[in-house]
């Protein structure tokens, strides 16, 4: 199955891809009556090329959708690891050392 029968068809794009849908549809109607005479007159054509501009402007419009959501999850995706990373690389702070004191004393000689 081809992406755009998948999508037109796919439960999973019902709503995204509605416009696109009805206006795909739209112009084959346009292009059934126009074919039915089996002679397309200028009229006709123009119609066809009208429906075939509303068809590409609505499948740009859901695939700037599409990119735009996908942009915006890379980009939560980006800021959540770059927040892990400076976690990970911020030094921590160490106490600091003490002083070791002598715990042996020099012998004195007798």
């Amino acid at each position: 199955m081809g992406k755009r029968k998948k999508r037109l068809h796919s439960p999973k794009y019902a709503k995204k891809y509605a416009s696109v849908r009805e206006t795909y549809n739209r112009l084959r109607g346009v292009v059934k009556e126009a074919e039915a005479d089996g002679v397309i007159t200028e009229e006709e054509a123009v119609q066809i090329k009208q429906a075939k501009e509303e068809v590409v402007e609505s499948v740009v419009e859901a695939a700037a959708e599409t990119v735009q959501s996908v942009v915006e999850a890379a980009a939560e995706t980006v800021q959540s690891v770059v927040e892990d990373v400076t976690e990970a690389v911020t030094p921590r702070k160490t106490p600091a050392r003490r002083r070791t004191t002598k715990k042996t004393t020099k012998k004195t000689k007798k």
